[in-house]
């Protein structure tokens, strides 16, 4: 009962009641994030026409058979945008031109939350419009995207702040407990998942992940000698079900948040230098630092 007890006075006081005075972590999370699509999308520029449009590689057509049509995709926003330029390969670099000045627009605090409605829109269509290619970092970047369109985002060390009257103080706790909420959820949700099924649990998920054909990352690191070791592939696979299972209690507890902070950022680390995952990392990670790190409370 006194364990039970603890952990309730522990989740009311984080998730419900605390007095969160910091605000650090709204440009940490409007910087960060604008760098990551920032430099996201720069990274796909030289095979940009190999991945979106009609003449891609697979047109737009096959990536959205089964899409809802409510959705706006590039094709689309292409044609819009001829209207103006009167060239699709005008409209297209428009398109490229728009979505890095939205970046750099939000990174520099100016409207920020007005940019991010019109980034959402360009983001969301070149990930709906090829479906085959999207990932864990496409998803998480608008749900990034929709956190900075909630939370006062441009009104702490940005532009806007300097050349504007700051209105009157916002009350952004209940996005942040949201937002730590949705965080912590994930985490379970995919450590359920994990654990559901054997092959992260014998080790056969790592083992694959690690010697995927034509894989080769960009550390040259060597995995062979896990073959003579299987048992440490069995605890890999064991401590990442364990960190993102037990995530949501140990990341609530003051004494054990620090910890599993760095267990968690630690195994995002992996991922980037394994994997070669760095932008999927870099935004879990900076989700991870914007929720749980910046924590000031008064009594």
């Amino acid at each position: 009962m006194k364990v039970i007890r603890k952990l309730k006075n522990s989740l009311s006081d984080y998730f419900i009641n605390t007095k969160d005075t910091s605000t650090d972590f709204i440009p940490f999370f409007r910087i960060t994030i604008g760098l990551i699509l920032l430099f996201h999308f720069i990274s796909i520029l030289p095979d940009f026409n190999l991945l979106y449009g009609m003449k891609s590689v697979i047109p737009t057509d096959i990536h959205t058979i089964y899409l809802n049509k409510s959705v706006i995709l590039f094709d689309e926003i292409i044609i819009f945008l001829n209207k103006i330029t009167g060239s699709e390969h005008l409209s297209v670099i428009l398109f490229k031109t728009l979505f890095i000045i939205f970046c750099l627009l939000i990174i520099a605090g100016f409207y920020s939350r007005i940019f991010a409605v019109l980034l959402l829109i360009l983001q969301v269509a070149i990930v709906k419009s090829s479906y085959y290619y999207s990932y864990g970092v496409d998803f998480f970047s608008s749900m990034s995207l929709m956190y900075l369109i909630i939370l006062p985002s441009d009104e702490y060390f940005s532009i806007r702040s300097i050349f504007s009257k700051r209105e009157e103080k916002r009350n952004y706790l209940f996005v942040k407990t949201t937002f730590q909420i949705h965080l912590a959820i994930a985490y379970f949700v995919s450590g359920i998942e994990k654990l559901s099924g054997y092959n992260w649990r014998n080790g056969e998920s790592i083992w694959k992940a690690i010697h995927l054909p034509n894989f080769s990352n960009d550390f040259n690191l060597n995995f062979d000698f896990l073959g003579n070791y299987s048992s440490l592939v069995v605890i890999i696979g064991w401590s990442t079900i364990v960190i993102e299972l037990l995530y949501p209690l140990f990341i609530t507890i003051k004494k054990t948040r620090k910890i599993w902070l760095f267990l968690t950022i630690s195994l995002h680390l992996g991922i980037a230098l394994t994997l070669n995952l760095y932008f999927f990392s870099a935004i879990m990670i900076t989700w991870n630092i914007t929720n749980f790190y910046f924590i000031k409370t008064h009594k």
